[in-house]
């Protein structure tokens, strides 16, 4: 599932009612972190890891923008002219840099209240093309590399390299649709040897509910279907989510972000449920670098031995730049 990149000051208006997924397009990617057991072997929780890194938004929402006016021309004899101006071409390629430190307290994911919280750092660079010249249809294709490192627990530091592509339309002004697929690959740092691999095929129906200026509700439903590498972590996942946008100021932007989600796992006998909650709050110091805080909580219970809590609470930097 693919969470959204960072939108630009200048495209404001129609973002605050969309759903982010670091998705992204759609996702948004909070920052959120955490692992399986993986006492004997870290790949269960550096799987795990980014999994829920990715299936939280990272960027709420764009900031709200002025209304649009034309520029005025007067003349004591004919009146107000309106002057033609030409448009400005609409970036199709985007290069973006995020950074977040952030507490982890539990990032075994033990099931046990013995477990020792650490410190997590994720860095990431984004490379997008989004295509202009599709009417009716959004496409994206990107390529991702993110590092994943851990104060205490350094044995789970490890990389991830992705890529992938999606497209979105609207249905009427029912709801929206997208597809995509994503591969990715995860290496670990400590020994360079690659110990997961997937492919991802995903749909997303969402909707939002616009409430004034500054409100709006996104809600939908997202599946994934994972073909992965071991087998055993082959599975289909369902997802519901809903969240509150809210424009605080023309700059500060906040969501706070519920997701349910149920995976069913292909060659075990195994399933999952999840509950996931977090609140996020960003500041636009400018259309290409933004700040934020957040905190994230979510709780998984497994009918095999992987259930667990976990806390998050940190801050992050994202920059983006359009060509």
């Amino acid at each position: 599932m693919e969470l959204t990149t960072i939108p630009a000051c200048k495209h404001r208006t129609a973002a605050l009612a969309r759903p982010v997924r670091r998705l992204t397009p759609a996702v948004l990617g909070l920052c959120a972190a955490a692992a399986f057991i993986g006492l004997v072997s870290p790949a269960p929780a550096q799987e795990a890891q980014r999994r829920q890194y990715e299936a939280t938004p990272v960027q709420p929402l764009a900031p709200l923008a002025p209304q649009a006016t034309l520029p005025q021309a007067e003349d004591d004899e004919i009146g107000n002219q309106f002057l033609l101006k030409r448009r400005a071409a609409i970036p199709q390629f985007s290069i973006s840099g995020d950074a977040q430190y952030f507490y982890n307290d539990n990032p075994r994911l033990q099931d046990s209240g013995s477990a020792a919280g650490d410190l997590v750092f994720v860095g990431s660079s984004t490379l997008a093309w989004n295509p202009t010249w599709i009417k009716g249809a959004n496409l994206s294709a990107f390529a991702r590399q993110q590092f994943f490192r851990y104060n205490s627990n350094s044995n789970l530091d490890f990389d991830s390299l992705a890529g992938g592509i999606t497209m979105g339309t609207a249905v009427r002004d029912w709801f929206n649709i997208s597809y995509g697929f994503t591969g990715t690959r995860l290496e670990s740092r400590s020994t360079d040897a690659v110990f997961y691999k997937e492919g991802d095929g995903s749909l997303v129906f969402s909707r939002a509910e616009k409430f004034g200026q500054r409100f709006a509700l996104p809600y939908g439903y997202t599946f994934d279907y994972y073909l992965a590498d071991p087998g055993n972590y082959t599975r289909a996942t369902h997802g519901l989510f809903a969240g509150l946008n809210c424009a605080i100021t023309p700059k500060l932007l906040a969501q706070v972000f519920y997701r349910l989600q149920y995976e069913d796992y292909q060659t075990v006998s195994r399933s999952d449920q999840a509950h996931i909650i977090s609140a996020t709050m960003v500041y636009y110091i400018t259309d290409w670098a933004s700040v934020r805080a957040f905190m994230s909580w979510s709780t998984n219970h497994s009918t095999q031995n992987f259930s667990y809590d976990v806390l998050n609470s940190g801050a992050g930097l994202s920059l983006v730049w359009r060509f």
